[in-house]
């Protein structure tokens, strides 16, 4: 049972590097990457584990262990993310690499056993396969292999951190948090920062209990089946919590050009009335959404606006997101067809497809969305 609570983590972990790099590549900022590399380290460490627990890590006994110093990016990896989204940082600073520190010495600490040959490592991962305890208490590193149980202070340190920069924030920028997009944004670092710091707790009772010798009425698989279950929830959570609101991954696009001698508390939000107008005027005149799969990376390119405000302002100004925004234009354009006659020489379908639908089900599911009704029911309305 354990596993499938490993398994289901595993893929939310890969689901949500999916949306991050590919399914919202429109999106792709740093702090975004920086998240999909969180949750692929949260994969590897998962797979990691299930490849011993099953004995199938017999048939890769190199992969074994390569996940110790892994676990040790989550955490700071995590804080980065939150500084980065926070800060609208574009890339790492040289003083975030210190950051890093603890993973090159867990590295360092098992290179001699990464070193080892097949043979030799085969055979300490079949003795581990028969007791899986040896995978927590055998020392295979140049340390004791207690120096793994050094890692929750590390996440307590970085849970910690990040809760002060959100609360920070929010006592800096009140005008800020005013606006809706600003506030759904730390609301999901607080989901963010609230679900990473369960997952710690878990493990820290997981350790606790294993240190001291409290789980002698529980099997080693039992143990680590309940300790599972908070991570597993949490990561379904981030996940399901980035499919509902794709609009966190936007950022926080207005935070840019700082003096010096400002501090973040006198940000205001900036006036997007003009890069509005340029926006409708393009799409007014030159129709780009008759174009079938159109992308905001285009529009970005025609309007000269960088992608991450184009979708802000879309969102904020406009009230929508962009696939309604085009989707509108689109429609309307419909709505005019139909209401010159348009339907007596083509089917709505041809029509559809002209205007920028690339299919009928989008077609029908967009003018629902729109007039609350289907295309049919529209027509009888308008001729009552």
């Amino acid at each position: 049972m354990g596993d499938f609570i490993f398994i289901g983590s595993f893929f939310c972990c890969i689901i949500s590097a999916y949306l991050l790099l590919i399914k919202s590549r429109e999106f792709i900022s740093f702090s975004n990457k920086l998240l999909a590399i969180l949750f692929i380290c949260y994969a590897y460490c998962t797979i990691s584990y299930l490849l011993v627990t099953s004995g199938w890590i017999i048939y890769i006994p190199y992969i074994y262990k390569t996940a110790q110093p892994i676990n040790f990016l989550i955490p700071p990896l995590a804080y980065l993310y939150v500084k980065s989204v926070l800060n609208n940082e574009k890339t790492f600073r040289k003083i975030d690499l210190i950051h890093f520190l603890p993973f090159v010495l867990i590295l360092i600490n098992y290179l001699p056993f990464y070193l080892m040959n097949y043979s030799e490592k085969s055979k300490l991962v079949n003795l581990v396969i028969n007791n899986v305890e040896l995978n927590l208490i055998q020392q295979d590193g140049i340390l004791s292999e207690k120096i793994q149980f050094s890692r929750p202070i590390q996440c307590l340190v970085y849970i910690i951190l990040q809760w002060k920069l959100i609360l920070s924030f929010e006592k800096n920028n009140q005008d800020l948090i005013k606006e809706s997009h600003t506030r759904l944004i730390l609301n999901w670092l607080k989901v963010f920062t609230t679900s990473i710091a369960l997952t710690v707790i878990s493990f820290i009772v997981f350790i606790f209990i294993f240190l001291y010798g409290l789980n002698n009425f529980l099997k080693l698989d039992d143990l680590v089946f309940y300790s599972s279950i908070p991570v597993a929830l949490c990561l379904f959570y981030l996940s399901s919590y980035l499919v509902v609101n794709p609009n966190v991954l936007v950022g926080l696009p207005y935070i840019h050009n700082l003096k010096k001698s400002e501090n973040v508390s006198n940000i205001k939000m900036i006036n997007y009335e003009e890069e509005a107008n340029i926006i409708l005027d393009y799409f007014t005149k030159t129709k780009p959404y008759l174009k079938q799969n159109l992308t905001i990376n285009e529009i970005s390119l025609e309007v000269n606006i960088p992608l991450k405000l184009l979708s802000f302002i879309i969102n904020q100004h406009f009230k929508i997101n962009f696939n309604d925004f085009v989707n509108k234009f689109r429609i309307d354009l419909i709505v005019e067809r139909m209401q010159n006659g348009d339907l007596d020489k083509f089917t709505l379908s041809s029509i559809s497809e002209e205007a920028g639908f690339s299919n009928k089900t989008t077609f029908l599911s967009a003018f629902k969305k729109l007039h609350n009704c289907t295309p049919t029911q529209f027509i009888q309305n308008q001729q009552k």
